[in-house]
């Protein structure tokens, strides 16, 4: 049984290109740990915010605001702030 690789073509500081065969078993390996390092950063992201006890007193602060209806809409602050 044949390992099937994909080829892979890099330029170089001098516009040459190389290729480099990868099995695409490695890839796939390479492409799910990408997928697992992503989902580490959100949740590391996630638990630092919760302990930033600054940014609980604004998160805070606006969820009051939005229950008091002090909120406004988003399409009035993007035509405030020129946001598409």
């Amino acid at each position: 049984m044949s390992n099937p690789s994909r080829s892979i073509q890099h330029r170089g500081e001098n516009s040459a290109v190389d290729t480099v065969s990868i099995p695409v078993s490695l890839l796939q390996k390479m492409s799910e740990a990408a997928q697992a390092f992503e989902i580490f950063q959100d949740e590391l992201e996630d638990f630092l915010l919760s302990q930033d006890t600054a940014f609980l007193a604004r998160m805070r602060q606006a969820r009051t605001h939005h229950v008091e209806g002090k909120a406004r809409p988003l399409d009035a602050l993007k035509q405030e702030l020129c946001i598409e």
